[in-house]
């Protein structure tokens, strides 16, 4: 406020109080007499009206102060400099910690892929392999064409050797079932478990393996032989169906579907097979060595790039704190110099409304002893002579603060060299995460 105490108009108070028609009337009966060493009363009433008034002001001015000193109290963050101080380099700490943390787990990342080179590098050089694994089929895909085949051979069985059963459909359905999926299932074991062992690097496991393969062979060709004279002696309607294939094992197909139920039979054999060898690598043991490898490998990658975003986060969030501090810090102190400087002016106004009520009053006695002074043929009391002097009320100073400009740009300082520390720290830790790549080149060399 501009004025924020109430101020006296002297001539409307001189008109209100009638001091210059008081005087006058008291001059005439030559009063107060020339004797008397204090006020009158008009001039004590007149006194007493300004002390009332300045007394007003005193209360009012009492409460503004506490105001402008509650204020400046509830600047919190002047008061805690020291401890911002303190935080921002434990801030800077922490971060370094959490780095040497992160490099900690990301250490045994890294060890954990040079012994996945060792025992990747070992396995070639024992089994002689320069190539990286085979592409393997997916366990959806491999264990897809594996069901597929054994439903295509059960669905052509079904449909042929559904002719003379008593069940039908049904029978038929069962008896391809059975046979396809001992024709199916014993060859997707075969791709899987016999056909690595024929790249095998030494000769023994070789030629277990072909001989197993060609055993193989000659079982699914047996075998499927086996379901087209099935399939004949139903057609035929003996009874035992199963008997008499076996005794017309040896001879001729009658029906050029029986041919197709053993070409198919074959065929589909052959397809689940390759689909059992697909699987995985086709030498022995590579795949599981190489998907370790690789697991290992993407664990890694995975642990760079953890490290790097909970690096990042907690980089991110002690720059956003210390900014915000540093604005709250820069906002509070402008709020403190302006409230101190209001309080300034609120106390340098206090005290010229002082000088002025007491000017005031001077005026106001001086409107009445004029008008009694000429009115009056006797001498004037001594008091005509000598103005009124207001006892005049001194505000408590500001509270002293115990944090200067200095502390505060110092403490701003000490932000700023938070930041651009865990800022630093940031990138020489970055620059420390290995990446895969650069890793895998290192370890490939040595």
């Amino acid at each position: 406020m501009d004025d924020p105490f109430i101020q006296i108009d002297k001539a409307a108070t001189s008109e209100r109080l009638k001091l210059r028609e008081r005087g006058a009337e008291q001059g005439r009966l030559e009063q107060p007499p020339t004797h008397l060493k204090t006020l009158d009363a008009t001039e004590a009433e007149i006194v007493g009206y300004v002390l009332e008034v300045y007394a007003r002001a005193q209360n009012d001015a009492g409460a503004s102060i506490r105001t402008y000193d509650g204020r400046i109290a509830e600047l919190a963050l002047l008061g805690s400099v020291t401890s911002i101080r303190t935080s921002a380099r434990r801030a800077a700490g922490d971060f370094n910690a959490s780095v040497a943390n992160a490099m900690n787990r990301l250490s045994n990342s890294r060890d954990a892929i040079t012994s996945s080179y060792a025992e990747l590098r070992e396995f070639r050089l024992a089994h002689g392999l320069q190539r990286p694994a085979h592409s393997a089929l997916s366990g959806v895909a491999a264990f897809g064409a594996i069901a597929g085949s054994w439903a295509v051979e059960t669905i052509i069985n079904a449909l042929i050797l559904r002719q003379n059963d008593a069940m039908g459909y049904l029978g038929g359905v069962i008896a391809a079932a059975v046979i396809a999926i001992l024709n199916v299932g014993l060859a997707a074991v075969v791709g899987r478990q016999v056909w690595p062992m024929t790249v095998h690097r030494r000769s023994g496991t070789k030629v277990l393996g072909w001989s197993l393969t060609i055993a193989w062979m000659a079982i699914a060709v047996l075998w499927n032989l086996g379901a087209a004279h099935y399939r004949d002696a139903k057609v035929s309607g003996v009874d035992n169906p199963e008997v008499q294939a076996l005794a017309m094992m040896g001879g001729g197909l009658d029906s050029i579907y029986s041919w197709g139920l053993l070409i198919a039979g074959i065929l589909l054999a052959g397809l689940a097979a390759l689909a059992g060898f697909r699987m995985d690598d086709p030498y022995p043991g590579y795949g599981r060595v190489w998907q370790r490898h690789e697991a290992r490998c993407q664990e890694y990658a995975d642990d760079v790039q953890n490290a790097t975003e909970e690096i990042r986060d907690i980089r991110d969030e002690a720059a956003d704190e210390a900014v915000s501090v540093q604005e709250a810090l820069a906002g509070q102190l402008a709020e403190r110099n302006q409230i101190l400087s209001a309080r300034m002016n609120f106390v340098r106004r206090f005290g010229e409304f002082g000088d002025q009520l007491e000017m005031i009053s001077n005026g106001l006695l001086q409107d009445y002893r004029t008008a009694n002074l000429t009115a009056r043929s006797t001498p004037p009391p001594e008091t005509f002579l000598t103005a009124w002097t207001l006892q005049k009320s001194v505000l408590p100073p500001s509270p002293p603060s115990a944090v200067s400009d200095a502390d505060v740009k110092a403490t701003e300082k000490a932000l700023e060299e938070a930041i651009n520390g865990i800022s630093n720290a940031f990138d020489e830790a970055i620059a420390r995460f290995e990446p895969l790549d650069e890793l895998k080149r290192k370890l490939s060399d040595a």
